[in-house]
């Protein structure tokens, strides 16, 4: 502590003088031939100051201040170089040589490597490890991760990545919490109106791209709207030969083509920079007996960089990237001819990304840096789905958006609200336009200056996003035949906006020879608008705080046994912004028949309707969903054994959610007996209904007077939706560890144990609504009580989950032979769930004695025993009567007072279909092996070769809850194999 002391009084002591600055200038060299290597990348970690190369590998950084520094030099297809640097004067004729990226090196890696520099959970999975896993969509990267489980490549079902999570099926939105970016740009799923769920990234191109960094730790507060990490795609930079790839296995056939161009030079010796072009074609279809359903990606990118370094940008360069990427594609079944004849959906894929990246060097003393970024995403997700339909008798179709009473006629123009359409056979062709549009504006300006031996780094900057949708919903262009469907136009609905600034001071303090302490902390405020809408705008905070202590360093104990040793913890907040499924959800339409004509003789029967709409109820509570991050971790290295462990809680608050309230309303029904006094012949009957809902029929003849026939009111309840937060927290506890053994030299082999061990639980403490829209009254009318349930109408109001998984990977590399072979053990030892019905005070859920009883039994209890059971509302409300009235307490003496009521308020009672219902679920450990294998062919050719589950593990697993052997095959992936060509020239 006294140290630390020490180095920050130093600092004080410096104010704002600055050392004197120097140059650094030399040439990047191939290490293979000392030709040079063009437009690789210079990096001075400490101070943040860069420099690119020239065509002829030449580069220059001035204006460095002086003392210890950290130069790295990156170039696509080569080896990246770090090393610690000394400035104290010019360095004219500085140089770095490169190694060529191939399997002929030592060290090659094929597995997802730590970020050992950084001060949160970090892992980057390389282009040598993509290839020898031979992604194919780039959620295949989460089978890397520790613990991670190895799935079969598909493109037929949606993609997502999960992070810290498992499973689509758990609460919290876990899934819509993980950010994506693409070269920077976010890939988003805000403006979705179908769901709260993760971006899908089914559109990614598999061969363009270079890394993926994964950060499951608590992020930098320049990276807003995330809740649960971090997944960010690099694509290739550079110059490059031309790259064929061919991939096949049984379900996929891919074909891809890339080259990095270099462009030459002006006149005046400047360089025109780099074009890097991509095309892909890959085709995925579910059933290799049946390839006619199939999902289909055919993207093409382009990426131009440069640098300006002269003239205006002489001291002062500019490095700047454009990018556009496009996707044609989607997922299609008009070819199958299993389906019935002319019936086929066809879902479109189609994306356009672009993003712009400029990076302008300054190095003056107030600041370092200046950088803009600006993406923009489109997607055209229009979907076409031709039906067949067939009726012995006429069929209305409701399309009517009002309230009011409507008698179905005739197909006669498209604004009708209720149309028939008569009996027979017909196809129609139903279409969901999504076209939503996500962009970003950032501009942020870093500054690093060194105080006597402390590295501070601060950056300053603002971003501005956007999300919106162009499309028109659902619709159809032949509304004579159309089912029943509402028009709900997204293109009316208002964009989100969202204008974040943010802050972060980074501090590296050295604390003796030995080790360091890094700081980080960071602010970001953000406000939402929503122009336009009832939300207007909201504001929230996110504080983020990371801290490292390096206290035993490699570089100093090479013979040492403990060679290194770092301590790092993590907290933050992380908010998410809503979809527009939460802000914007559809009308709902209770269309109740309330009349019902005799059917005449062409078999047509002109029902009328009351359409009863209600639109979304506006939430003024409702707040921005935030995860809270913690995390505390532990790197060290024993003999040349490393070890890196991460535990984390992250605990959801506010989740999303979208309950219901009910909203009384009357109606009048006219049944069939009411006719019977009509004399008026029923194929010369006309039917017409007023605004009140009475019934006229006329004579189309109009040999006799129009009759009025009587009707009666009835009472119903219509559901109307709305957003909300949950008021009950949801915990994910876990601990991750890699354990990569020391290379056993003699026969070139790594040995790497990593795993996850990984806690779930929720209890929904919500209080909500229920009414059985399919329950009537004894009396045949529409059912008015409605129940209030602790946690919803389910059994259950919440689950438990514990996963212990751990992998084996050997890897051996022969570097002469210039290839690599991996095989990978994934083993789940522990795979426990159960659900839970849990109240703050009092009981939710009560043991009965048998299936039929709807009483709770003298011995209530359930939990971790085989009984049915039952769950009651918290109290009901009346159509009548407002009143909140204790359930359970009326119900059961309604058993023995009032038969009637009792058997009403008995379809609110929610009861278990298994006396296993709260039974804990271990399922037996399971195992799958995997194996891959890479051989390059000089430097013309590579190729790739995979078999998951090489073993076939097709057993079963006995499950503790249902008492039942279970398929093993919904837990492991089948059987499978595939190969890829790469091609250089």
């Amino acid at each position: 502590m006294h140290r630390i002391v020490s180095s920050l009084a130093a600092c004080l002591l410096c104010g704002l003088t600055f050392a004197q600055s120097y140059r650094i200038a030399g040439t990047i060299l191939n290490k293979k031939d000392d030709s040079p290597v063009a437009f690789a990348t210079v990096v001075l970690a400490n101070t943040e100051q860069w420099a690119v190369a020239d065509e002829n590998g030449k580069f220059e950084i001035k204006n460095i201040p002086r003392g210890k520094n950290t130069i790295s030099v990156s170039c696509l297809c080569f080896v990246t170089d770090t090393r610690d640097i000394l400035v104290e004067r010019d360095i004219p004729n500085y140089t770095i040589r490169l190694s060529e990226d191939n399997l002929s090196l030592q060290g090659v890696v094929v597995t997802a490597k730590e970020n050992e520099n950084s001060a949160t959970t970090s892992r980057t999975i390389d282009r040598n490890t993509l290839n020898h896993v031979q992604m194919v969509g780039i959620s295949d990267i989460a089978g890397l991760l520790p613990g991670g489980v190895t799935t079969n490549p598909s493109l037929t079902s949606t993609q997502r990545f999960n992070l810290r999570a498992e499973g689509l099926t758990e609460a919290g939105n876990a899934s819509f919490g993980t950010a994506v970016e693409v070269d920077g740009a976010r890939l988003s799923n805000n403006a979705s109106f179908s769901e709260t769920r993760g971006v899908a990234t089914n559109n990614i191109a598999s061969s363009n791209v270079e890394s993926v960094e994964v950060i499951s730790g608590v992020p930098s507060v320049e990276y807003g709207d995330v809740g649960a990490g971090i997944v960010k795609v690099n694509t290739k930079k550079g110059k490059t030969p031309y790259v064929v790839t061919f991939t096949t296995n049984p379900n996929i056939k891919q074909v891809s083509l890339s080259k990095g161009l270099t462009l030459g030079q002006t006149r005046k010796d400047r360089s025109r920079g780099v074009l890097n072009l991509s095309a892909e074609y890959t085709n995925s279809f579910t059933d290799r007996r049946s390839p006619y359903t199939s999902y289909v990606r055919r993207q093409l990118s382009l990426t131009y960089s440069n640098l300006l370094n002269s003239g205006l940008f002489s001291t002062t360069p500019l490095r700047f990237s454009l990018g556009a990427s496009g996707n044609l594609g989607g997922w299609n079944s008009e070819s199958d001819p299993d389906l019935f004849l002319g019936t086929y959906e066809n879902r479109k894929d189609n994306s356009f990304r672009g993003n712009a990246d400029f990076n302008w060097l300054l190095s003056k003393p107030w600041i370092t840096s200046l950088e803009f970024k600006g993406s923009i995403v489109y997607g055209d997700r229009l979907s076409k789905t031709r039906s067949h339909y067939s009726s012995a008798a006429g069929v209305v179709s409701l399309h009517g958006k009002e309230e009011g009473y409507f008698v179905a006629e005739d197909y006669r123009s498209d604004t009708q609200p209720a149309i028939m359409i008569p009996r027979g056979y017909w196809y129609n062709i139903m279409y969901l336009d999504d076209k939503p549009l996500t962009y970003k504006l950032t501009l942020k300006s870093n500054w690093a200056r060194k105080f006597g031996a402390v590295n501070n780094k601060l950056k300053l900057g603002t971003d501005w996003t956007g999300d919106g949708n162009f499309g028109r919903g659902e619709y159809s262009e032949d509304l004579a035949t159309a089912p029943t469907y509402r028009t709900y136009d997204y293109s009316e609905v208002p964009f989100m906006n969202n204008l974040a600034i943010f802050a972060e001071d980074n501090i590296s303090i050295p604390i003796g020879r030995l080790s360091h302490l890094n700081l980080i902390a960071g602010l970001r405020g953000e406000s939402t608008f929503i122009k336009g809408s009832a939300y207007g705008t909201t504001s929230s905070f996110s504080p983020r705080f990371n801290a490292k202590w390096s206290a035993l360093e490699e570089a100093s104990r090479r013979n040492h046994f403990l060679k290194s040793l770092s301590l790092r913890a993590s907290w933050g907040i992380a908010v998410k912004q809503p979809s527009f499924a939460m802000l914007y959800p559809r009308p709902n339409y209770r269309d109740i028949r309330v009349f019902n004509p005799p059917t005449a003789s062409d078999g047509t029967a002109y029902y009328a309707y009351y359409i009863m709409p209600t639109l979304p109820l506006y939430n003024s509570n409702l707040v921005w969903q935030r995860n809270k991050q913690s995390e505390v971790g532990l790197d060290i290295n024993l003999g040349g054994n490393r070890i890196s462990l991460a535990g984390y809680w992250n605990r959801t608050e506010k989740s999303y959610i979208q309950p219901n309230s009910y909203i009384e309303f009357s109606y009048n029904y006219t049944d069939q007996k009411a006719l019977e006094s009509c004399t008026i012949p029923v194929d010369n009957r006309i039917y017409n209904i007023d605004a009140s809902g009475v019934v006229t029929v006329t004579d189309k003849t109009g040999a006799l007077n129009p009759e009025t026939v009587a009707g009666i009111l009835r009472r119903s309840l219509i559901r109307r939706d709305f957003a909300d937060n949950s008021i009950s927290p949801v915990d994910r506890y876990g601990l991750e560890w890699i354990v990569d053994f020391k290379k056993i030299n003699p026969i070139n082999t790594d040995i790497r144990v990593d795993g996850s061990w990984y806690r779930y639980k929720t209890v929904n403490s919500n209080m909500l609504a229920y009414s059985p829209a399919t329950q009537t009254m004894a009396d045949g009318s529409p059912y008015t009580y409605v129940g209030w349930y602790y946690g919803g109408n389910s059994i259950a109001n919440g689950s438990e989950s514990r996963l212990l998984r751990t992998n084996l990977t050997l890897t051996t590399h022969i570097p002469k032979a210039r290839m690599i072979l991996s095989m990978k053990l994934e083993s789940t030892l522990l795979n426990y769930s159960r659900n839970l019905s849990e109240k703050a005070v009092g009981r939710r859920t009560y043991a009965i004695d048998d299936r039929s009883s709807f009483v709770p039994s003298a011995d209530p209890e359930f939990m971790d025993r085989r009984r049915f059971t039952v769950s009651y509302p918290e109290y009901y409300t009346a159509y009548d009567d407002p009143t909140q009235v204790p359930f359970l307490d009326k119900f059961l003496w309604a058993k023995d007072h009032d038969p009637t009521l009792y058997n009403e308020l008995s379809k609110l009672v929610v009861k278990s279909s298994f006396t296993y219902q709260f039974a804990k679920d271990y399922l037996d450990p399971y195992f799958s092996a995997n194996f891959s294998v890479t051989k390059e062919i000089g430097d013309i050719a590579s190729l790739s070769f995979y078999a998951n589950n090489f073993f076939r593990n097709i057993g079963q697993l006995w499950s503790t809850r249902t008492q039942r052997y279970v398929s093993i095959s919904s837990y492991i992936p089948a059987f499978y194999y595939g190969m890829t060509i790469r091609i250089k020239f």
